[in-house]
């Protein structure tokens, strides 16, 4: 009863199965629902952390204003240390966004199917969702698009780089094009797979005021259970975040494992390439099977189409039971035949193909 009137009729944010956490403990589990990295962080987080816990000072607040970070994290996407700020997650990152700079019945774009995270908490805050889809092969017409954002007067739009789920790609030129033709719209760009595509529009965000990006360590860094995130945004957006921004709401913990993949950048390079290796076998690898269709897209996943519904729920099903987990996306109606596998390195993803070959042969005999 004593709810905000905003939230009386807001469609929560879809949660994939968390079944996998049954089997926290056992080694041969694979989670592929969740787009996480499928190994443990850089060596040198754990050092890094094990020195702070023998002699750290826990029972401080964690550093309010940690320069080396954003020292660190500017010179990675090669702009000012006045263009970064980080916060305890990108979803944080979204939630102190709307806040800042969206009002109750603004009008927000989001080009979908996408990560609903900022839908949800957008329409918490009292602003008006206009949903722009994707066609029926998850591409973008622009021209239209454009046009769109203009006859709303849309306030923001929201738009993923790759997409999650379809891995749809927009080049550098398309999204700055948009942003050129709509001055008075805010573009948040979520570039949280940024790493496995290297198109981003951090080298733009001096010159253009209506652009923030979102980014995370918890794909290509493997920090998912650290939550931490950063912005890249033009000084003056900084300062109207930093208005509004707890800062004591990153850890101490999360502080260090950044600082500390970034000096150790090897080991992640070599694990991304290890990813889009896999993602090359694992999608041709399942072009055999005639039930599926793979879309083509880019970023530490692979959206499938499973044309028979009935095998769909079977395959998960199937996997689940050898303690793999990938996310079913049947509960979008333009997304109801699709599933999404995060990809891991080669030797994962061949005991998934492995395993979906032998649920080939199974339905085949049936």
């Amino acid at each position: 009863m004593f709810e905000s009137k905003f939230l009386k009729k807001i469609k929560p944010y879809k949660l994939s199965t968390h079944s996998a956490w049954d089997y926290f403990y056992d080694d041969d589990v694979l989670k592929l629902d969740w787009n996480e990295a499928v190994i443990a962080p850089s060596p040198l987080v754990f050092e890094n952390i094990n020195k702070l816990i023998r002699n750290g000072k826990l029972n401080w607040y964690p550093n309010t204003n940690n320069l080396k970070l954003i020292n660190l994290i500017a010179s990675y996407n090669n702009v000012k240390k006045e263009n970064i700020q980080y916060f305890a997650s990108s979803d944080a990152l979204h939630e102190y966004i709307v806040k800042a700079f969206i009002s109750a019945h603004d009008e927000v774009i989001i080009v979908g199917p996408t990560y609903d995270n900022f839908r949800a908490v957008a329409e918490s805050n009292g602003a008006i969702i206009k949903n722009y889809n994707l066609d029926e092969k998850f591409q973008l017409n622009f021209s239209d698009f454009s046009n769109y954002i203009y006859a709303n007067k849309a306030k923001a739009v929201y738009i993923v780089n790759p997409n999650n789920p379809s891995g749809t790609t927009y080049s550098q030129k398309t999204l700055i094009d948009l942003i050129i033709k709509n001055p008075k719209t805010l573009f948040i760009v979520d570039e949280a797979y940024f790493e496995f595509t290297k198109i981003t529009l951090a080298s733009f965000v001096d010159k253009f005021n209506n652009l923030l990006i979102s980014r995370t360590f918890s794909k290509a860094f493997a920090l998912a259970s650290f939550r931490i995130g950063y912005v890249i945004t033009n000084n003056s957006n900084i300062k109207v975040l930093n208005s509004i921004r707890n800062s004591k709401n990153v850890s101490l913990m999360a502080q260090s494992a950044a600082e500390s993949v970034f000096q150790d950048l090897d080991y992640t390079n070599k694990y991304i390439d290890q990813v889009l290796e896999a993602k090359i076998i694992f999608e041709k690898s399942l072009q055999d099977f005639e039930w599926m269709q793979i879309v083509n897209g880019q970023g530490n996943f692979t959206f499938i189409k499973i044309y028979d519904e009935k095998i769909k729920k079977l395959l998960i099903e199937f996997l689940e039971g050898h303690k793999v987990f990938i996310r079913d996306y049947g509960h979008l109606k333009i997304t109801k035949k699709y599933i999404r596998v995060t990809i891991g390195t080669v030797e994962i993803m061949k005991k998934v193909v492995a395993l979906i070959s032998e649920f080939d042969k199974d339905i085949s005999d049936k």
